[in-house]
């Protein structure tokens, strides 16, 4: 491979031919050097998709949360009193004592 060293200000030089004016926002601060306004469209649009998708996700699980808490609370008041089978054996959960 081969790469060809450039002073940053004639990258900067480059960069800023291929940029049209058109494509970025007049009110937008300025972009940092060697930011490519390709790039921080991207990265905004990027940025505001995930955000979106997030908010999404977020009523999405709160709705679930709401669901699961219904279903406890009907599942508790509907229970049954029973008692525990005759084969089930307590101790079996606990650790034994130690001497």
């Amino acid at each position: 491979m081969k790469f060809d060293v450039v002073d940053p200000s004639d990258e900067q030089a480059i960069l800023d031919e291929e940029d049209t004016g058109q494509e970025r926002e007049p009110e937008e601060a300025p972009l940092p050097p060697g930011v490519h306004p390709r790039l921080d469209r991207a990265s905004r649009r990027m940025h505001t998709r995930i955000r979106a998708d997030l908010s999404i996700l977020g009523e999405s699980l709160n709705r679930l949360h709401e669901h699961i808490e219904i279903a406890r609370s009907r599942k508790a008041d509907e229970a049954p009193a029973a008692s525990p089978p005759t084969n089930f054996r307590a101790d079996a959960f606990s650790r034994p004592p130690t001497p």
